[in-house]
């Protein structure tokens, strides 16, 4: 051997074929019990044809000794059906605790797979941190930047008369926007 471990499918393999062959023997050893019962049946119905016969002529044929070693017969042939019968059971129960055990062992692995899927949520959290701080960092700029072109166009408004409802309207919607960003820099804040 290699030192390598068997695969499950390996030993799920070889496992199959010992429950073959241990399946196989059971099929043999129930034959010959098949056989031994037919045996039995057919020294019963000469007994019975000699007990006939016997009280016929009045002699008694079987002896205690006969029939206990037939009962000791019955009763090892039922001994080993019995232990048939366990290693049966035994086998199919290593074979459930085989399948349990490769039922576990994907139900680990599919875990395993979806907590290696899943995202983690602290990097995506600190950048959602990070572009707010850039947008309110944003937002008060272009607060400050729309003062100051309100700012601009008063003072033009005041020197060039002959524009000013323009520079007024064009600072009165500077102050508008700033307005406007400061509330939506209270949004960011709140």
């Amino acid at each position: 051997m290699d030192g390598k471990r068997p695969t499950a499918e390996q030993g799920s393999a070889a496992s199959s074929q010992r429950e073959a062959l241990a399946d196989e023997r059971e099929r043999a050893a129930d034959e010959r019990e098949a056989l031994a019962n037919d045996r039995e049946r057919a020294a019963d119905e000469r007994e019975q044809e000699l007990d006939k016969r016997g009280r016929a002529i009045g002699l008694g044929v079987e002896t205690l000794e006969q029939r206990t070693l037939e009962t000791i017969e019955r009763l090892a042939l039922s001994a080993q059906r019995l232990n048939r019968e366990e290693a049966a059971v035994k086998r199919a129960e290593a074979r459930r605790e085989r399948q349990q055990a490769e039922i576990d062992r994907a139900s680990a692995e599919s875990e395993r797979g979806l907590a290696a899927w899943l995202p983690d949520p602290s990097q995506a959290v600190k950048h959602a941190e990070e572009l707010r701080k850039q947008a309110l960092t944003a937002i008060e700029a272009l607060a400050r930047t729309e003062d100051q072109i309100a700012r601009i166009h008063d003072e033009l408004a005041a020197s060039r008369p002959d524009r000013r409802d323009e520079y007024r309207r064009t600072a009165e919607q500077a102050r508008q926007t700033a307005r406007k960003a400061r509330e939506v820099s209270r949004a960011f804040t709140d």
